[in-house]
């Protein structure tokens, strides 16, 4: 994993390259490289590409990038890693390609070089991808299916920047906080997160998921679609041991992030069988935290099920406190979630994880959530997350309008994966597990799970409750406590914290968001919701984590 930034149009100086280097090294602490070439072409651009890289396979400088075949003029950024490179190496390798490296990044420039962009469709990976090709004068952009890696991208006329993070366009001075997005700001106002393709900084958009697109200095093309790899249909269990199989590769070895719930539970158990040697896991646990839901004696007890190497942290007010800073410096952009993750990533860094397991994407496709059980659940997840907000009436049910069309067209499954997952899930776990040089990887999302998953009814995966497909494969691997315990969910008990210190009163909240017209009376709203119910802080944390962030640097 690793953070990018290319740049085709004007010239980047040497100060802001450094600073978006500097901005990118927590994604990528082991290297940085940069290539910078003068087109001379009508309109005098130049191709800036920008890379830190965080080592996982091959962790010889043969991995550095900007990676470069010669002979092609072809250059190559990338964040991700690519599960199937073995076997797309050794059909190139037949086709007469000879390799230097063991890295799938050369795998990915020699892939483009041999395929061009058919290649996208043939990867089975997360990913996000630039390549400069100097012959045909052209930047190729790509992302994964599911979009589990960022990739952020700006277009003026025919200049276009892309990047793994707000932070990069703000080092380049191409955006900044001064000019918020207005379509970013209401959605995030609206669901606590934002929606893509908006992002908070105006002209800088989320680039969609499963696309690519050629640019060049004639005309700005629309991004075109292309279909994840998939092998013939095989039973749940196979495909559930063939996703942590081909995920668990590279030459770090792979930890977990172990809650006491079935998902990353049934990923140890698949990852013990199929895995020789020490198998490190982690659960994060609270003192002197009142209302905070503490599963480490059940992760414990999968854990000693499974023969695990486990370690327990536990969290304090105090070390809440102390990680609210570096939690803001990791997110890149403002969400209300993200803070717990951040807590375990942190944790995990702490023992030494450099890849670890998470259960993300489970609850989405293999119906977890409870709402996906009610009558019209189309119309109630429409709705998700919404907490009250100081939105216009009729901006409000623009957007709630929005969600509600595209959610009436699909399952409840495809919209939580569309919406809350991508938007919140994936995006806040990428940002703060990169910035602290953390892989993390999703077998659930895996392409071949996906496509399963969405070959059954709503009525096959909730027959015998959620996620019934999933726990009748987890009845031969898992404790009893595991398999009959209720869903319990990863929430931070924050509202006496919020509550009781003065940095995060109302009154302040209330001077520093007039700055964007944010009305107080719905800061205050928040607020006394927040007294009344101490479980329902998520709208007041909302607008703290906006405030502050705003603040940053």
């Amino acid at each position: 994993m690793c953070g990018l930034f290319a740049r085709f149009g004007s010239p980047i100086n040497a100060a802001h390259q450094q600073a978006v280097l500097a901005a990118l090294k927590g994604r990528g602490p082991n290297a940085q490289g940069s290539h910078l070439e003068h087109l001379n072409d009508q309109n005098n651009n130049w191709i800036t590409l920008l890379h830190t890289r965080l080592a996982i396979q091959d962790l010889s400088p043969l991995g550095n990038q900007p990676m470069v075949c010669p002979e092609a003029k072809l250059w190559l950024v990338f964040n991700g890693e690519i599960y199937n490179q073995w076997e797309l190496r050794q059909e190139l390798e037949r086709c007469g390609i000879c390799f230097r490296s063991n890295s799938d990044t050369e795998v990915l420039l020699h892939g483009y070089r041999h395929w061009g962009a058919a290649l996208w469709g043939k990867l089975n990976g997360i990913f996000a991808v630039a390549i400069w090709d100097g012959m045909r004068q052209e930047l190729c952009l790509a992302r994964d299916s599911c979009g589990v890696k960022p990739l952020l991208w700006q277009r003026q006329g025919t200049a276009v920047t892309v990047a793994s993070e707000l932070s990069a366009f703000e080092a380049a001075s191409l955006a900044s906080r001064r000019k918020l997005s207005i379509n970013g700001l209401q959605s995030y106002a609206l669901w606590g997160a934002v929606e893509a393709p908006y992002t908070m900084l105006e002209g800088v958009e989320v680039f969609p998921a499963g696309h690519y697109v050629i640019c060049n200095s004639h005309a700005q093309q629309a991004p075109q679609p292309f279909a994840a790899p998939l092998t013939a249909p095989k039973p749940l269990d196979e495909l559930l041991a063939q996703a942590v199989v081909r995920q668990a590769i590279g030459n770090q070895p792979i930890g977990l992030f172990l809650s006491g719930g079935l998902d990353s539970g049934l990923l140890a158990a698949l990852l013990r069988k199929h895995q020789q040697g020490q198998i490190h896991s982690l659960a994060i646990g609270f003192e002197q935290l009142p209302g905070a839901v503490d599963e480490t004696n059940l992760a414990a007890l999968t854990a000693n099920h499974l023969q695990l190497s486990h370690q327990r942290v536990l969290i304090t007010a105090q070390a809440l406190e102390a990680a609210f800073e570096p939690f803001l410096a990791a997110i890149d952009q403002p969400s209300i979630d993200g803070f717990n993750t951040f807590l375990v990533a942190m944790a995990a860094r702490a023992q030494g994880m450099v890849v670890a397991f998470s259960g993300l994407g489970a609850d989405e496709l293999f119906y977890g959530y409870g709402h996906m059980g009610w009558p019209k659940p189309l119309q109630r997840l429409a709705c998700r997350r919404i907490p009250a907000s100081g939105l216009t009436p009729w901006r409000k049910r623009s957007l709630l309008r929005q969600r509600a069309e595209r959610c009436g067209s699909t399952g409840a499954s495809n919209q939580e994966c569309s919406s809350y997952m991508a938007n919140t899930l994936l995006r806040d776990s990428d940002a703060v597990t990169m910035a602290q040089g953390l892989e993390l990887r999703v077998p659930f999302l895996d392409p071949d799970l996906i496509a399963f998953a969405k070959t059954k009814s709503a009525v096959e995966h909730l027959i015998a409750g959620p996620k019934t497909l999933l726990r009748q494969q987890a009845q031969a691997l898992l404790p009893t406590e595991i398999l009959q315990g209720p869903k319990r969910g990863f929430n931070l008990p924050l509202a006496p914290w919020l509550s009781s210190n003065k940095r995060f009163s109302p009154c302040r909240l209330v001077h520093k968001l007039a700055q964007i017209d944010i009305p107080a009376q719905a800061i205050w709203r928040s607020w006394y919701l927040m007294q009344l119910s101490p479980r329902r802080f998520a709208s007041y944390w909302r607008w703290v984590v906006l405030s502050e962030w705003l603040e940053q640097v």
